[in-house]
């Protein structure tokens, strides 16, 4: 796959990710629906934070996100957990625009380059990149059913 048409599918998905959370009211966010160990603005979260946790520290930079994200939104962590003031549905839809520009900027030209250690099997940054796409999609699968299992509920805000 060519560079340009990688980054431009992620940019696509990464839209379309922005795009769709700007229609979920920031109340909806917080509500666990049943069968759901974590809420709408907890899948905002873990995807920018999965993103960040790798990819920055794959090609020597820093991670980029505050680490009270890296606290909220790991894997295997849920909101019934925080101590903390998470951040708004706005900051988190912010966030994930710009990281989007961050990451492009920063993985350009690198895709080839060998991961300094396999991450799941992935080899290089290029396929951690289409891992992250791939587990974001998957992340907004979760999201579009939870907002669609709340609003069978009632749950507006």
């Amino acid at each position: 796959m060519k560079e340009d048409q990688l980054f431009n599918q992620m940019n696509m998905w990464r839209g379309w990710t922005v795009d769709y959370l700007g229609t979920i009211p920031e109340e909806m966010a917080d509500h666990i629906p049943s069968g759901y160990n974590n809420n709408i603005r907890w899948n905002a979260g873990h995807i920018l934070v999965g993103w960040d946790h790798t990819m920055f520290p794959a090609i020597n930079q820093k991670r980029r996100l505050p680490d009270s994200y890296h606290r909220m939104f790991p894997r295997e962590s849920k909101p019934l957990d925080w101590t903390e003031k998470p951040p708004s549905m706005d900051k988190l839809i912010k966030e994930l625009a710009e990281q989007a520009l961050f990451i492009e900027e920063a993985c350009r030209g690198r895709l080839d380059e060998p991961l300094k250690e396999s991450f799941l099997g992935m080899k290089t940054v290029g396929d951690m990149v289409i891992f992250h796409m791939n587990h974001e999609s998957l992340h907004m699968g979760i999201i579009k059913s939870m907002k669609q299992a709340l609003s069978v509920k009632g749950v507006t805000g």
